[in-house]
């Protein structure tokens, strides 16, 4: 968890320092100051809640689900890529649904961003 929240830590700096010039030079002249502002609080705001999503929400998400079907999920691949898969053999049918179940709760991952983008458009009418 810790390493995670590094990376997270590394990847808003990164984002800060990077990035931001990146896209204001990107965006001169293409956009006015205010979208500009909206594009990087947006995109500030998704880097932002990726921190606690994958140090907090993810790993408790895996423990409940794995807890509702007695087995234990980890992240697994080379990378630890994005695929949930269970550390012991639980058949194929659960392990496909586990696989597609940890697809599906990624989804979480965009709901505050959506939500985000729903109420400025909301506000704005």
């Amino acid at each position: 968890m810790k390493t995670r929240a590094m990376i997270g830590i590394i990847a808003f700096v990164l984002t800060l320092v990077v990035m931001v010039p990146i896209l204001f030079i990107l965006s001169r002249g293409a956009v006015g100051g205010t979208q500009f502002a909206v594009i990087l609080a947006g995109v500030l705001f998704l880097v932002l809640w990726t921190i606690p999503y994958v140090t907090l929400v993810d790993p408790l998400l895996r423990r409940a689900v794995g807890a509702l079907f007695n087995v234990t999920i980890e992240w697994t691949g080379t990378s630890e890529s994005i695929s949930w898969t269970p550390v012991n053999n639980s058949g194929c049918l659960l392990s496909l649904f586990l696989g597609l179940l940890g697809y599906i709760l990624i989804v979480l991952w965009f709901v505050p961003l959506a939500a985000t983008i729903s109420l400025v458009l909301w506000f704005r009418h």
